[in-house]
């Protein structure tokens, strides 16, 4: 059973269901059937009505943006299939939650509401993130492993001996302890293999930007509804969607530190991409691992595709 205040997640399906919905009306073409349309239905179902008009709403002037950018793709009217994406494909980099499916090829949208989060990646004592990430084969160097996993060692100490018990709210300078000394390793790691200069930065900045934003070409489109605007980004890097293409950065430029409550490093690459890794603990209790919140700080202008629709009625 469902608890009775949709979760973000729950939020995100709903809004998934709109858009593909959407797309079937505009498109007059059917939903597959199975697990994913049905738990994307019950989510939106469950939501109040107000929300239920607010998300259509956004996805029907989305989703008539997207089919006049891609107009080319469906004339003459192909036959076309709408299905929701696994879940299981966002491990491999396909971020696309809606596919729209024709004559042997696929338009993708990802669907957002209200956050503009790209990742929530973990770090432990144990994550390679090196190679999780798909940066490189190398892996983490023995210098980064050298600096971290002490502090992680530490952390699954606390949880041992409390019985799993401790809550971070019981522990002192945790930012000086865990946060920071974790972060200035990640950004060590980070500028060894993408900084001007190394053999590696193209490729594995490539790569980064990849993991980060997704290894398929797709539209984003966030839900912000109370502001009475959806949001659109399209990603093209590939070339498979009728706007500009995304281009690639080929190396990290800096990465300045955030204090106070915001426990962060911001990357600056080439090309004008930004992004922010904003650490934190991902639960109430201790336990040997932190969590990104990774988001864009800025992305090129010239290079994706942006527009903010102002809903109306």
């Amino acid at each position: 059973m469902l608890p009775n205040k949709p979760t973000q997640v729950e939020n995100g399906k709903a809004f998934e269901f709109a858009i593909a919905s959407a797309f079937s009306a505009q498109l007059d073409a059917p939903i597959k059937a199975g697990r994913e349309l049905e738990l994307s239905r019950r989510c939106f179902e469950k939501i109040e009505p107000e929300k239920q008009k607010r998300f259509h709403r956004s996805a029907v002037a989305a989703v008539a943006h997207i089919l006049q950018l891609e107009d080319a793709q469906f004339r003459p009217r192909p036959r076309v299939q709408i299905r929701f994406n696994n879940d299981r494909e966002g491990q491999s980099g396909d971020v696309r939650d809606v596919l729209v499916e024709h004559s042997n090829n696929e338009l993708g949208v990802s669907c957002k509401t209200n956050h503009d989060a790209f990742k929530h990646s973990r770090l432990s004592g144990k994550i390679d993130f090196v190679k999780k990430w798909g940066l490189s084969t190398e892996g983490c160097s023995e210098a980064f492993w050298r600096r971290i996993r002490p502090i992680f060692e530490e952390l699954a100490e606390i949880r041992s001996q409390s019985d799993a018990t401790a809550r971070w709210s019981d522990l002192n300078r945790v930012p000086e302890r865990f946060y920071w000394p974790v972060l200035d390793a990640f950004e060590r790691e980070l500028i060894r293999l993408t900084g001007q200069g190394a053999d590696s930065a193209p490729q594995v900045t490539r790569n980064l930007v990849a993991y980060l934003v997704g290894n398929r070409d797709f539209y984003k489109v966030i839900d912000r509804s109370k502001n009475d605007v959806v949001e659109l980004l399209a990603f093209n890097f590939n070339e498979t969607l009728s706007v500009g293409k995304t281009r690639f950065p080929e190396h990290v430029i800096g990465v300045d530190r955030l204090n106070g409550g915001q426990f962060s490093k911001t990357v600056r690459l080439s090309r004008g991409f930004t992004f922010n890794f904003r650490i934190h603990s991902a639960s109430s209790r201790v336990e040997p691992s932190l969590k990104f919140d990774i988001t864009a700080v800025s992305l090129p202008p010239t290079d994706v595709y942006t527009n903010h629709i102002k809903l109306t009625g």
